[in-house]
């Protein structure tokens, strides 16, 4: 599955078709724990976990959503002053994956803003849809 769907330092656990034909992938990262952001310290110790849910590019015409579990740990730097932090494995407040984002701004410079908008509007999706990919 992670080579249909390749996402750097994360594991794909399953593919669920929602009824809304959108692909659903449910993502986990695969490090053991993540480096502090204002200190640098690595720390693996969890402390808790939320759902970020990024647009992706689409597969064979249809949405694809990512539901990425992100780990939050705590830092045990007593001199550091965040006690807790997440994972990056987006940008803080990223909406889109980098790949989604360039594919978008590559037809908006070819094609030009108005047209560009034309053609990454999403259109329905033709397949029947389904509980499961299997």
């Amino acid at each position: 599955m992670n080579e249909l769907f390749p996402i750097p330092d994360c594991r794909v656990e399953r593919v669920v078709c929602s009824e809304s034909t959108r692909a659903v992938l449910v993502v986990r990262a695969e490090r053991r724990g993540a480096p502090c952001p204002s200190c640098s310290e690595h720390s693996d110790a969890p402390h808790s976990t939320y759902v970020r849910r990024p647009a992706d590019l689409p597969t064979a015409g249809c949405p694809v959503q990512l539901e990425l579990h992100v780990r939050r740990f705590r830092c045990h730097n007593a001199r550091c002053a965040r006690r807790t932090f997440s994972e990056r494995l987006l940008a803080p407040s990223a909406r889109r994956t980098r790949r989604l984002a360039r594919a978008q701004c590559s037809v908006g410079l070819t094609a030009g803003a108005e047209a560009g908008a034309r053609l990454l509007r999403p259109w329905p999706c033709r397949r029947v849809p389904t509980r499961s990919c299997d």
